[in-house]
């Protein structure tokens, strides 16, 4: 790698730090303000898109609104400034990705540690009744992955968990057939709509912006969401008797429940955002979609890849002063011009090395001019 790959990465980083941080504050402004028209879908997914806009934060794409006709000149003179000098962005990179694999790793072993410890001190689920309700369940639900039921001593709340093998697993406490239903109906629907996966993904964003607060706020704003519109799927269709029973066994789970440490990688029937989540229990509002307003925040957060350069043509006399200045060469009376395709080999090899640490391809045309003292 040479320092054009590390500053543009630096750069790359806190261009997406700024816009993930205004549309996270924009997003919860208008989720209160605006959003609370739209579906609960609308408002969990539409987090979807800043999420793959911090995950992507490394695709940037340069449009030129003007291409430079004239001739560029390039002075050979020393460039061993160049390649002795400290370069800050080099050490800022790899803190940044120090500190990322720590967290990702602590964050994940912590995960499939407590995960092999369920899994471990589980047994199967012997009740008739509660093998009929679940089985019932994966039809009417239209799932036909196996996910497999579980009874475990180590958790106190139901709870789902796994992306590529999931389990169910119910707490060894004496339920109602009614809470069993509304329970094992609650976690297939987290299963049906993709959460865990989602949870790994801004898990993934918070191990890249880890340095960013705004992103760990916006991940329990994600996780709220989550249960809001597993709440919402779940009563979808149902009676006002339906939704009186389903918010009388979440609070009857609430009663026993001790939430575990993992919620950004399980879900769980518990008391996140408890008098939010009964309200909207109680009365079925007509929501609407709000597709053609995630269209338009896609387009916007799309158009954030973009980098316009509007280039001006300057003077020979110019680019020499500007390179003056930034102590690249050195004033000189007489010097020699080349082009690339012509120049001698000590020189092309000291343009070439120059254009790497620029960024830039060599061209046959580009000219070249050496300082008589070099000769």
């Amino acid at each position: 790698m040479n320092n054009y790959i590390f500053d543009n990465l630096i750069s790359s980083l806190l261009k997406t730090t700024i816009v993930s941080s205004f549309y996270i504050c924009i997003l919860i402004f208008l989720k209160r303000l605006y959003f609370t028209k739209f579906s609960k879908k609308f408002n969990y997914y539409i987090w979807l898109i800043i999420v793959f806009r911090m995950l992507f934060f490394a695709f940037n794409y340069s449009i030129d609104l003007y291409t430079e006709m004239i001739q560029k000149y390039t002075i050979i003179n020393d460039f061993n400034s160049f390649n002795h000098k400290i370069n800050a962005s080099f050490f800022i990179i790899c803190v940044w990705i120090t500190v990322t694999i720590i967290y990702l790793f602590y964050t994940l072993s912590k995960y499939f540690k407590f995960k092999n410890l369920i899994i471990d001190t589980s047994s199967k689920v012997e009740n008739e009744n509660i093998k009929r309700i679940y089985k019932n369940l994966l039809i009417d639900l239209n799932i036909k992955k196996d996910i497999d039921m579980r009874y475990t001593d180590e958790l106190e709340s139901p709870t789902c968990l796994g992306l590529s093998k999931s389990y169910i697993f119910l707490p060894n406490l004496k339920y109602s057939e009614d809470d069993i239903y509304w329970i094992l109906k609650h976690e297939l629907t987290h299963f049906k709509n993709k959460d865990i996966l989602i949870k790994f993904l801004v898990l993934f964003a918070k191990s890249l912006f880890w340095f960013n607060p705004f992103v760990h706020i916006m991940s329990k704003k994600v996780a709220d969401d989550c249960e809001l519109y597993c709440d919402e799927s779940v009563l979808n269709n149902c009676s006002s008797k339906e939704r009186s029973r389903y918010g009388l066994a979440l609070l009857h789970a609430i009663e026993i429940a001790n939430i575990n440490k993992f919620d950004m990688l399980t879900t769980e029937f518990n008391k996140s955002n408890l008098e939010t989540r009964l309200e909207n229990i109680k009365y079925k509002r007509k929501c609407k979609n709000g597709i053609v307003v995630g269209i338009l925040v896609f387009i916007i957060s799309c158009s954030s890849f973009l980098e316009i350069n509007a280039q001006i043509p300057i003077s020979k006399e110019n680019i020499e002063d500007i390179k003056e200045q930034k102590n690249y060469g050195h004033a000189f009376t007489e010097t020699i011009d080349y082009t690339y395709e012509t120049a001698p080999e000590k020189y092309r090899k000291k343009y070439e090395e120059s254009c790497k640490f620029l960024g830039k391809i060599p061209q046959k045309s580009d000219k070249i001019e050496v300082s008589t003292d070099s000769e």
